[in-house]
């Protein structure tokens, strides 16, 4: 590429080469939507593959009798990207991407239907509107990882990403530089600087386009320095508050009142992410509980031919904000078997206010195959559909072990407790305490509907290997 090209190019995205990859993405989606309704409308009444499938019986419309619709369509549409965050993080993973735009055409699908309902001046085929909304996710989701490659590419090797600086070396600045990494264009540098005079010695030598604190005792009037010298460079200067290392992903800056405010938010799970969420939950269970009805009920007689007592065990358990609920389970134990749990809490095989034991002699013969492949677990399908747990999510505790929870282990009920999670997949029981939360925590903090997907499809696996399960 020519040098003067290069050198122009780096000049016009040092500033804003977000704005600028947000707004190509915005132009492509357009000409994409317009070129999926266009091509729906060809392939509907055009190819022959399709028209001896489905006859066209009232003769062909004109294309001009579709334009409106396009409009309304291609705004329909991108609102609906723009409602599932497609605009607002760029660095979404394949799997969430495809979740999200599935979700969001569905949805504009439904406000291009509603609008030919409307207008009465023409009748439209809801074929065509079906195909084009197809072609839509194909094309789009293609685009737009294209995009993203060709993007990363381009900052990596041409623009050069922008050196950005992290203060600290606490919890805190890791985390902000491992959400750094995410994205092609910064190139995240942490240091330990306290001092002004380091600091913009260090951003001079280093070219340094914007600085993070995430360090919490830093000194006010440091840090007022500090913010002296970046506004002297003209870049950007970024305090985290440390409030953030105990709610990390639940605050916003609330400055409705004239006066700028930290305010808590649901991490992650609120407004339509939660919606979406239960939705799926409510509808998989739903699918379970029906494909599985005989199985379960074979297992049922299993348990009652066993042993004496009930067939479900029901128990209290630390639910979303600190609730409590009844807990539902297979009974794999004795009926008596709670009586005998002060006695056998010594020689739990696990750290921290948790009890676990290898060889519990409380279990039954059917509840250790039952535990062996998580199938004592089947029955929160109905904590499921009653709303006290999700599909995925960080496992309900019993309440003595909910109430030893430090902090930072609080925040596992700050979502709701799931059948299955991160720590489910890699080791079970295997786990340290300490390891158990740590992953609960990175769920809660990066949850998205990919990684749900993604904990999903790994828990058949993890469950026929049986392994770290008693």
């Amino acid at each position: 590429m020519n040098r003067h090209l290069v050198i122009l190019l780096r000049k016009l995205t040092r500033r804003t080469p977000r704005a600028a990859f947000r707004f190509f993405l915005i132009l492509t989606d357009a000409l994409l939507l317009w070129l999926a309704l266009r091509l729906g409308y060809s392939l509907r009444f055009y190819w022959e593959g399709l028209t001896h499938i489905f006859p066209v019986t009232k003769g062909i419309p004109p294309l001009e009798i579709y334009y409106r619709l396009e409009l309304v369509g291609i705004a329909a549409f991108l609102f609906c990207f723009s409602l599932m965050g497609m605009y607002k993080r760029l660095n979404l993973p394949a799997l969430d991407e495809l979740i999200r735009l599935f979700y969001a055409i569905l949805f504009g699908l439904g406000v291009i239907m509603a609008a030919a309902f409307i207008d009465r001046a023409a009748e439209y085929s809801r074929l065509v509107l079906a195909i084009s909304s197809s072609l839509a996710l194909v094309l789009v989701f293609s685009s737009r990882e294209t995009v993203k490659l060709s993007y990363g590419w381009l900052v990596t090797n041409i623009l050069e990403p922008q050196n950005v600086l992290v203060l600290g070396s606490g919890r805190m600045s890791k985390s902000i530089i491992q959400l750094l990494r995410r994205h092609p264009e910064l190139r995240p540098q942490q240091e330990t600087i306290r001092e002004p005079a380091a600091l913009k010695q260090y951003i001079r030598h280093h070219h340094v386009q914007e600085v993070f604190v995430g360090e919490p005792d830093i000194p006010h009037k440091t840090l007022i320095a500090m913010a002296e010298i970046c506004d002297s460079f003209k870049i950007p200067f970024r305090i985290v508050p440390d409030v953030l290392e105990l709610r990390m992903g639940e605050v916003i800056v609330d400055d409705s009142l004239g006066l700028p405010t930290f305010q808590i938010k649901p991490v992650s799970l609120h407004g339509w992410t939660f919606f979406f969420k239960r939705l799926t939950d409510v509808f998989l269970a739903s699918v379970v509980l029906s494909v599985f009805t005989l199985p379960l009920l074979f297992i049922a007689m299993l348990i009652k031919l066993d042993s004496a007592g009930p067939i479900f065990y029901k128990q209290p358990r630390m639910g979303h904000r600190r609730r409590p609920f009844y807990f539902f389970k297979f009974r794999s134990m004795r009926n008596d078997a709670d009586r005998f749990l002060d006695e056998l809490k010594k020689k739990s095989e696990r750290s921290g206010p948790v009890f676990k034991m290898k060889d519990d002699p409380r279990v039954t013969h059917i509840g250790r195959f039952l535990r062996r492949y998580s199938l004592d677990e089947m029955p929160q399908i109905i904590n499921v559909l009653r709303g006290e747990m999700s599909l995925v999510g960080p496992r309900p505790q019993v309440l003595w072990e909910a109430s030893a929870y430090d902090e930072w282990a609080r925040k596992r009920l700050n979502v709701l407790p799931g059948i299955t999670g991160l720590w489910q997949i890699s080791g079970r029981a295997q786990l340290s305490y300490e390891q158990m939360i740590e992953l609960d925590i990175y769920y809660i903090e990066h949850w998205s509907p990919g990684l749900d997907l993604k904990i999903m499809l790994r828990t058949i696996p993890a469950v026929l290997e049986g392994k770290g399960a008693y």
